[in-house]
């Protein structure tokens, strides 16, 4: 898997926790990543796959330093011939295993691990499901958790983009016909800088907050009171101090399987009435 800017593999020296995943895997492993990742959990996976005799060393010596070793199993890991050797290499040096079974299928014996390999049975589960497994497993441990991580809005992103291409087009311009000035002075406006893809998660964010969201209001939420669950739950993991979410009934009715998965990581209140 190449290396993403958005959750890149762990370089530091703290305890850490080494993904192992089949190349054929890296968008079905991305959710999970991205989710362990702004947790604070240190991860550290295989960037290049040794292209070269150097980055063979340094990822033989990052799987050796690895303090607990998670394997994403599935089809495409068990005829993976680079991913099952990996994951002999680091049984045979005594590190520890844990297995995350999410087809079904066989698990250990499969990839020729011992038959009493920790094995967690994830079938069907979603990455949010995954993610909760794997910290309450045994071999998961507080050493392999930092400060929790905060990615950048991709529209933020694209916009800074955006205002670097036209800043170099403006000063093209102006050196070609000889013109330029600097431009009138702009000023300054106060808004948000944190942004969720979900109007009602917006709206609801924006109400407990009573103002900007921003990387400093978010974390004084710790309350959110919702009419209906966003799409994407793991946008939740931007109110890093969330314990409590109250829904309407229609919101409970209307989405009870995702309701009983939040209810693993939040404290869920029915309420009456509109939520915001």
């Amino acid at each position: 898997m190449k290396a993403t800017k958005a959750f890149p593999p762990y370089a530091g020296k703290e305890p850490y926790l080494y993904l192992c995943f089949s190349d054929a895997d890296q968008k079905r492993v991305r959710p999970l990543l991205g989710r362990l990742w702004r947790r604070g959990v240190r991860v550290w996976y295989a960037a290049d796959n040794g292209a070269t005799a150097q980055a063979l060393r340094a990822n033989e010596e990052r799987m050796r330093s690895a303090a607990l070793v998670v394997l994403y199993l599935d089809d495409a890991f068990r005829a993976d011939v680079t991913a099952k050797g990996r994951a002999l290499a680091c049984h045979m040096r005594g590190q520890t295993l844990l297995c995350l079974n999410t087809d079904g299928g066989d698990s250990g014996l499969s990839i020729g691990l011992p038959s009493d390999t920790p094995t967690l049975s994830l079938e069907g589960a979603s990455p949010h499901e995954i993610e909760a497994a794997l910290l309450r497993a045994k071999g998961f441990t507080q050493d392999l958790l930092g400060p929790p991580q905060k990615e950048a809005s991709h529209w933020v992103r694209a916009l800074a983009v955006t205002v670097a291409v036209l800043a170099a087009l403006l000063l093209t311009g102006a050196l070609l016909y000889g013109r330029f000035s600097p431009p009138a002075a702009v000023e300054p406006q106060e808004t948000d800088t944190v942004f969720f893809s979900d109007p009602t998660l917006t709206a609801a964010v924006r109400s407990a907050i009573n103002g900007l969201i921003t990387e400093v209001s978010l974390p004084g939420v710790t309350t959110l009171r919702l009419s209906a669950l966003p799409e994407d739950l793991s946008e939740l993991a931007l109110l890093p101090n969330l314990t409590r979410i109250e829904l309407t009934q229609d919101a409970v009715l209307s989405d009870a399987e995702r309701v009983l998965t939040l209810s693993d990581t939040y404290e869920i209140v029915l309420i009456g009435g509109d939520a915001p």
